[in-house]
């Protein structure tokens, strides 16, 4: 089933202030184009980072979408959900199971093997979510070297301080580049391991903007004109000549 919205978020306004107005309509439609005809537009770095910013979260939506209608498509060839078994008052999701001991067998040991179970699929989940994040975010950075160089630790950390705050920092970072021109930026490897931090929300700082004061010339500053200078020797040589005329009479 195709859908024709998509959603737009509050936080979405940090990295909005980032752009000109020119540059928000352009991001507004390529998100519609990606989101009708999933064409992937060309606009400059700061507008392209902030379009792959949400474009990650427009594909999250939509796989949660799907699944949503999938499910329901399942449950309607079902006749609708299924009622609740009618029975002892035990709970089928989650059974119990009793396992006897050596050392007393007339009183066996409470264990629940489905939270067992669903524990080590949260650990996997997590991990999984993770390396998703890090791709996402590794996707979206301009330089992208050394990615073999970050490892699962500095991945975990990167989940914990989320997907958004991560988006933001790299904002920042790539709007911080545009003040020098000579600056290029650092290796992904660099930036994922340690790179980001000075422009998380806590650390970050913005720069002051900078007025270049106009170049001064060898003449204390007076204006500088232009001149003919053949035509000006000229002049003071014709000047010379009527002196020389003169003395002369």
């Amino acid at each position: 089933m195709q859908k024709n919205s998509f959603l737009i978020y509050h936080e979405y306004r940090e990295h909005l202030k980032l752009l000109t107005d020119e540059q928000r309509g352009q991001l507004l439609m390529a998100l519609i184009d990606y989101s009708e005809a999933g064409e992937f537009p060309k606009l400059d770095g700061i507008t392209q980072m902030a379009f792959s910013f949400i474009r990650s979260q427009m594909d999250r939506d939509n796989e949660k979408y799907e699944s949503r209608v999938a499910a329901n498509r399942e449950n309607g060839k079902k006749g609708g959900r299924p009622k609740k078994p009618k029975g002892n008052g035990e709970n089928p999701k989650n059974p119990s199971v009793f396992h006897k001991t050596e050392s007393n067998p007339k009183n066996p040991i409470k264990s629940n093997d489905k939270d067992n179970v669903k524990e080590k699929d949260i650990n996997t989940l997590c991990k999984a979510d993770t390396n998703a994040l890090f791709e996402r975010l590794w996707k979206a950075y301009p330089n992208k070297r050394g990615k073999g160089q970050v490892s699962d630790a500095k991945k975990r950390k990167i989940a914990e301080i989320g997907e958004e705050e991560m988006q933001r920092a790299m904002a920042r970072y790539i709007e911080d580049l545009k003040q020098d021109d000579w600056r290029k930026p650092q290796n992904g490897s660099t930036f994922f391991n340690s790179g980001y931090v000075d422009y998380l929300d806590t650390n970050y700082e913005k720069p002051k903007a900078v007025v270049k004061k106009p170049t001064n010339n060898q003449f204390h500053n007076f204006e500088e004109r232009d001149y003919d200078y053949d035509e000006l020797e000229k002049h003071l040589f014709e000047q010379q000549i009527g002196r020389l005329k003169h003395g002369a009479n």
